[in-house]
Order: structure tokens, then C-alpha cells, then sequence
């Protein structure tokens, strides 16, 4: 999801960056205020549809969740490396980051949902 987010910011800023600096440009050179006009409105709506759908904000929630969700694994990594292993202490800790997660991040997506069900549920 980090991924994505991540990609749908870049491609909306940098596509409305580019849409406005061809307006200036293409105005300049056309003297034509319809081109620059249109050029600029499409880069400036393209802007606003990225800071509706808060893409910074999704990424940095999605970004949270995986880097909490990495520490788990890298203490998982410990404990098969000979670690003195708690189950309860672990499946406490593991709890208590599943809950802060799922409160304050965000849903999982339904796609998500139904690829991790494909992968899993057969096992």
C-alpha cells in the first residue's frame, strides 16, 4: 500500500508540475492565453484531486504500519536465532501493535484483503 500511495503522489505532482510549466512555456511562445489557460487549469486540477485524496498522508500511515510490522519480524528473527523465547509476552506485545496499528493507520483495502485470503487461506 506504501508503495502505492507512494506512486500515485508522485505521478499526480509531478504530472501538474509538468502541465504547468508547458503553460508558461507554450504561452510564451504561442502568445495564446486559451492554451496557457487550459494547460494550467488541467495541472492545477490535477493538483487538487492529489491533495484531496491526501496521498501524503495515506503514505505515511501505510509507511507507520510497515515499519511496526518489520520490528516483528526482526524479532521474530531473534528468537530463531536462539533467543530466550516468551510466547505470551510476544503474543502481548504482537497484540498490542496489531490494535495501535489497525486504530490509527487505516482500513485494509478489500483487494488486499481477498489476495492475503487467495495466498493464505489454502494453508
Amino acid at each position: 500500500m506504501h508503495r502505492g500511495y507512494r506512486r500515485k503522489n508522485f505521478v499526480c505532482n509531478l504530472s501538474a508540475g509538468k502541465l504547468i510549466i508547458s503553460a508558461a512555456i507554450a504561452g510564451g511562445i504561442t502568445l495564446n492565453p486559451a492554451v496557457m489557460a487550459t494547460l494550467t487549469g488541467v495541472g492545477l486540477i490535477l493538483k487538487a484531486v492529489a491533495s484531496l485524496k491526501k496521498y501524503d498522508k495515506k503514505m505515511e500511515r501505510a509507511h507507520f504500519a510497515r515499519i511496526e510490522y518489520q520490528k516483528v519480524l526482526v524479532e521474530i528473527r531473534f528468537y530463531l536465532r536462539g533467543e530466550v523465547f516468551d510466547e505470551k509476552a510476544f503474543r502481548d506485545e504482537l497484540k498490542m501493535i496489531d490494535n495501535f496499528v489497525t486504530d490509527h493507520c487505516m482500513e485494509i483495502p478489500l483487494s488486499v484483503q481477498r489476495k492475503y485470503e487467495k495466498k493464505f487461506a489454502q494453508l
